[in-house]
């Protein structure tokens, strides 16, 4: 399609009706696609549309096409977007249906017109912020902010899409792609021939065919179809030659098998010598990996050969001190047998010593007290809701066993057998020298 549009734009300056006709049927599907996902509204792009090539056509014989025949054609279209920018911003204003378009092509619906225009510019035909502020007017940072707005709001668009769309929302370029596919696969053709004739009829073009001269001469050659003899070919017989003759050739093809012999010989010699040099090639690239390999061989077996001796020396060396404690400790030992065997034995004698000290303390810590009252109870625990085990009379003494701050403490009946048990602190009293 778009080596048909650069064809056709090509004719455009001849302004016939032919010329223009080849135009339309080019670029009409892509400038239908462009318009209605910029609008939004199938009315006012069918006007636009009618607008837009009745300009074009009319234009067309002062149309100087450059070089790059398919930027000159946008060009022209949305130059013609930017005069009617402020008339197509109030009657959009009022609102549009693309019902039956397909979803993708509502999409853009949610951006305001001048950004619809940015981003089909940018996206579709590959307009730059500088050939964008050339045509509208804005300045090319202004530009750049909207088109960096416009991918940051894609994301929040996609999320209120259906699921069955969501593989067309990577990108704007994507999107509307599909979207164009859509647009054309839902949309008549009824109203293609009835726009072009409108909008050429508007700019004046002669609608009259331009005639055509063949100048193609075309002949049929004339052929006998009826059954022909094979031809017999005639074998001329050979004449007899001079026995003088005969010999001179022989004697020339002798000297042309020597010469094949010889030339045969030099190829020979050109292939050994060939394989020679690749024979060559091929032993020294070997000796070289077989070189390398032997010496990673070498290496490997001398790093096995170093942690083993290291590993033997370090066995030794721990063995040898080993050894040399074993001495040490043996030598003391026969030095200070007689010693040690004395301090072993007086280990027990220390022992004894300690028990010695601790009953001594115990005994120490024993105080010796007297009833101050005439009948004490001695219960089984320290409290009132204990047993009485027995009775204690005025003046007898008890060994008490526990701290006397307590409001009851253990005591040991000494003039009754050694019982023990408890009694009110209160009711003790020190005894008296």
């Amino acid at each position: 399609m778009i080596l048909e549009r650069k064809r056709a734009l090509a004719v455009l300056k001849e302004g016939d009706g032919q010329s223009c006709k080849r135009v339309f049927d080019a670029t009409y599907e892509d400038v239908y696609c462009r318009t209605l996902l910029i609008m939004q509204d199938e009315i006012q792009t069918l006007s636009f549309m009618e607008e837009f090539y009745t300009v074009l056509f009319g234009a067309a014989a002062e149309a100087a096409v450059s070089a790059d025949a398919e930027k000159w054609f946008w060009q022209q279209y949305y130059r013609q977007l930017r005069k009617d920018y402020h008339k197509l911003l109030e009657i959009l204003g009022k609102g549009g249906s693309l019902k039956g378009k397909g979803a993708l092509a509502e999409v853009p619906a949610a951006l305001p017109l001048l950004h619809r225009i940015l981003l089909v510019m940018n996206t579709q035909d590959g307009f730059t912020a500088e050939e964008i502020s050339a045509i509208f007017g804005l300045a090319p940072e202004k530009v750049e902010g909207e088109l960096g707005k416009l991918d940051s709001l894609l994301p929040a668009l996609a999320k209120k899409q259906p699921e069955n769309i969501s593989a067309w929302l990577g990108s704007w370029a994507t999107l509307l792609s599909g979207a164009s596919s859509e647009i054309l696969a839902a949309s008549e053709a009824d109203w293609v021939d009835d726009l072009f004739t409108r909008a050429a009829t508007a700019a004046g073009v002669n609608m009259a065919a331009k005639a055509e001269k063949d100048e193609f001469e075309y002949f049929v050659a004339d052929v006998d179809l009826s059954e022909e003899k094979p031809l017999r070919s005639v074998v001329p017989e050979p004449e007899p030659e001079e026995e003088s003759d005969e010999d001179e050739d022989d004697d020339e093809d002798d000297e042309y098998d020597d010469e094949d012999e010889d030339d045969e010989d030099d190829d020979d010699d050109d292939r050994y010598d060939w394989d020679l040099e690749d024979d060559s090639r091929k032993m020294i690239i070997l000796g070289v990996v077989l070189a390398l390999v032997l010496v990673a061989v070498i290496a490997f077996g001398v790093h096995i050969f170093m942690n083993r001796d290291s590993g033997s020396s370090s066995v030794q060396t721990e063995e040898s001190a080993d050894a040399d404690a074993e001495l040490v400790i043996k030598g003391e030992t026969e030095e200070t047998g007689e010693e040690e065997t004395e301090e072993v034995e007086e280990v027990p004698e220390e022992t004894e010593e300690t028990e010695e000290t601790e009953a001594e303390a115990e005994e120490e810590t024993t105080v010796t007290m007297q009833a101050n009252t005439s009948s004490l109870n001695v219960r089984s625990e320290g409290s009132t809701n204990g047993d009485v085990l027995t009775q204690l009379t005025e003046g007898e003494q008890v060994e008490v066993l526990s701290d006397t701050s307590e409001d009851w403490v253990q005591i040991r009946c000494i003039e009754q057998d050694d019982l023990e048990g408890y009694v009110m602190t209160q009711y003790l009293s020190a005894v008296e020298e």
